[in-house]
């Protein structure tokens, strides 16, 4: 499936950082609310009355309104050729297009040719077909309300005259949710957003892609998105005031996700509404949470530093990204922090190697913490106990063991830097579950697991998540690790192991982005979202 999915970007043209910026991008967006899984014109085929009787016709307007709501655009726009009754029907149906279902001309795809990233591999494969025309006549043709827009698959450096018309139909429309994506092929596209987005108040789902967000002075200084909840900006050429002044905008929203931002981020969370933060594949000076009170989630992945050099055997080193927690009352959910690379600080105090926990260097509130480590790198294990001390009550922690830009780990763990270190509260009295992926069956790993089980005195359950090349040896990895954890003494005798293989594609994040916003859910559970083509976001 992965390689389908990289021929399928080659189709478009795409370089190397083109098409990961790209797989990240299209990862992150939510699925459209209408699939291609049963078309009208399959459904009609799979069942055809034998007397030739239309009991469908027959049913009431609002269940005949509910089907159609349930089509893709192109199909529920042909039933309105049926008849006046179905005509009428279709236009008092709030509207939901996505540009990718009408580039899909051949049958319907199954399930395994659709990839979790939200059909990116059946965009490609469907060519280089341009439905910009088709995406302008629908939109002014339906009267609206729009229900959902998403045009993600619209090269609109070729279409810029398009995209303001467009704006103004979907905000004349009550659009509820937008993705509005640029398909663009080079990172040096430069598509200015209109300002007419701003006109969209209705607004309650909005992402933007690949493109660049307009200049405050052109945003008119009483426009808002009032009722909007969810917000995605995507590889966007955006500045910090531009940032901010986007942010300020959005009074109600709770779930905020920036992937593969172009410019330089420093972001401030100051916010009553915001529930979830997520951050990925950018390059970042500093997060800051000032006063965040509703905030639940703070989670980041490849999130860079400023400065850094390469060294050959640790990778990119010197990066360095400010991570400041101020107010947060309900934080529950933090990751992934890498040590000496994030540098933490609760409220006023910078949290150094060796720094004594209180009151005031805690967030008692987290419960599931995500840690990115070296365990062969000695500064990064150094402040491991540091950053664990600052969360005295996590039950859940995830371990994302890291390797060296050739993928070996040359280093060992110096035992001594954890045997000497003075009791880690969480450790031994809260954390129930520990979960350890990329694992290696490296030296340093086995040193690490073993610290954990022999300290952790409630813990339940420890879990390996094998790295993708270590699953042809799975079996004899897993009977190794049995034995292992045998000889190890174990704080809690109840303890069990479960190793498994890696659900991840090779260069995926750490979390599934929509799944993240599913308060009910563990963000770092994967292991479902790579398997079948449910929606992670489901209950």
């Amino acid at each position: 499936m992965e390689s389908m999915k990289t021929n399928a970007l080659h189709v478009l043209g795409l370089d190397d950082n083109m098409r990961m910026v790209t797989k990240k991008v299209y990862s992150s967006l939510p699925e459209p609310p209408v699939s291609l899984h049963a078309p009208l014109a399959f459904a009609a085929a799979a069942w055809s009355p034998r007397d030739g009787v239309d009991r469908i016709s027959a049913l009431p307007d609002d269940i005949l309104h509910n089907i159609v709501s349930r089509l893709p655009a192109k199909d529920a726009a042909r039933t309105s050729a049926l008849s006046t009754r179905w005509r009428r029907l279709w236009r008092s149906v709030p509207l939901v297009l996505a540009d990718a279902h009408l580039k899909h001309t051949g049958r319907a795809p199954r399930p395994d040719e659709l990839d979790r990233a939200g059909g990116l591999l059946l965009r490609a494969m469907d060519g280089m077909r341009d439905v910009a025309r088709m995406v302008s006549t629908a939109l002014a043709a339906h009267p609206g309300p729009f229900r959902s827009v998403h045009i993600t698959c619209t090269p609109m450096d070729a279409h810029r005259s398009e995209l303001a018309l467009w704006l103004q139909l979907l905000a004349a429309r009550g659009v509820k949710e937008l993705v509005f994506v640029n398909r663009a092929s080079k990172f040096d596209t430069d598509v200015r957003l209109p300002a007419t987005l701003f006109r969209c108040s209705s607004l309650a789902r909005l992402y933007i892609g690949f493109m660049r967000i307009p200049a405050v002075a052109t945003v008119p200084s009483a426009a808002s998105f009032p009722h909007l909840r969810e917000l995605g900006l995507c590889s966007l050429i955006m500045g910090q005031r531009e940032l901010a002044v986007l942010l300020d905008r959005c009074p109600v929203l709770e779930n905020f996700e920036i992937v593969c931002h172009r410019e330089l981020l420093r972001l401030r969370v100051a916010s009553h509404s915001l529930r979830c933060v997520e951050v990925c594949m950018s390059i970042v000076e500093e997060i800051t949470v000032e006063h965040a009170a509703r905030l639940e989630r703070l989670m980041f992945w490849e999130t860079f530093g400023t400065g850094g050099v390469i060294d050959n055997v640790r990778g990119i080193i010197d990066m360095r990204t400010r991570v400041k927690i101020g107010h947060a009352p309900n934080l529950r959910v933090l990751g992934f922090l890498v040590p000496v690379m994030h540098e933490l600080s609760i409220g006023n105090t910078d949290i150094r190697a060796g720094t004594k926990p209180n009151r005031r260097t805690m967030v008692p509130s987290v419960q599931m913490l995500g840690i990115q480590l070296k365990l062969f790198d000695n500064n990064q294990v150094r402040m491991l106990p540091s950053f664990l001390r600052c969360f005295p009550n996590v039950e859940t922690f995830y371990i994302q063991s890291e390797t060296t830009l050739s993928g070996n780990t040359t280093g060992k763990l110096n035992p001594k830097l954890l045997q000497e270190t003075s009791p880690i509260e969480c450790l031994q009295k809260h954390i129930k579950k520990v979960i350890m992926r990329e694992f290696r069956m490296q030296r340093s790993e086995l040193d690490f697991l073993k610290f954990i089980v022999e300290r952790g005195q409630v813990l339940e359950k420890v879990v390996v998540v094998l790295t993708h090349t270590c699953s042809s040896s799975a079996d004899r990895l897993r009977a190794s690790l049995s034995t292992f954890m045998a000889s190890t003494r174990l704080a809690n005798e109840d303890c069990k192991l479960i190793v498994c293989e890696s659900p991840f594609p090779i260069d995926a994040t750490a979390w599934c982005f929509q799944g993240a916003f599913n308060m009910s859910k563990d963000p770092f559970d994967v292991s479902k979202c790579f398997k079948d083509g449910a929606s992670c976001r489901a209950d």
